[in-house]
């Protein structure tokens, strides 16, 4: 349990990324690569699809969507 701020902050600031899966569950990554692990999406996909400003994603061969962004 974190029980002080500065604890609280310095593990929200390990987070870059957060993921709202298709079952509606939020997870926090540190990395892209992270996110490809968990999701199946190439992590440069997700790079390239968030810097032109999309933040809806589609996994291969699945009609799953997923939300990424920065935080």
């Amino acid at each position: 349990m974190i029980t002080r701020e500065q604890d609280m902050e310095k593990y929200i600031n390990k987070y870059i990324y957060f993921v709202i899966f298709p079952d509606k569950k939020i997870e926090l990554f540190k990395s892209l690569r992270d996110i490809q692990n968990s999701i199946s999406i190439d992590s440069s996909t997700i790079s390239k699809k968030l810097s032109s400003g999309e933040n809806m994603f589609s996994a291969k061969g699945t009609d799953y969507v997923f939300y990424i962004n920065r935080l």
